[in-house]
């Protein structure tokens, strides 16, 4: 069950695409490479470059929460383009669910 509300700040990082980071690690590149602070309460959101599988982290009461969403053969996560080339974008709620919750369909069988 997703524990997030929209009462959060969210930010989408379109050149992290490594899915095989855990918590701990995820945390290291957020802090180094985009100079931010992961402990502070905001959810960070990643995906895969397939966009087939997205990932959100965040810090709450002295813990990471990790949470991960797969689609399975034939779906994929819509594509997120953004207007300026920068390393972390601010995401409002409405778009994140709208993100999470409208699989695009890549291919059809009949």
């Amino acid at each position: 069950m997703l524990t997030i509300t929209g009462l959060k700040k969210f930010y989408y990082l379109p050149q992290f695409h490594d899915m095989r980071c855990k918590s701990q690690r995820v945390s290291e590149i957020i802090r180094s490479r985009y100079h931010r602070d992961p402990l502070n309460g905001d959810v960070y959101i990643f995906m895969s470059k397939d966009r087939k599988k997205v990932k959100m982290i965040h810090f709450e009461n002295h813990a990471y929460y990790l949470h991960e969403k797969c689609f399975t053969n034939g779906y994929q996560f819509m594509k997120i383009e953004l207007q300026d080339d920068i390393p972390v974008y601010k995401i409002d709620w409405k778009d994140l669910i709208s993100v999470l919750e409208s699989p695009v369909i890549k291919r059809i069988r009949i």
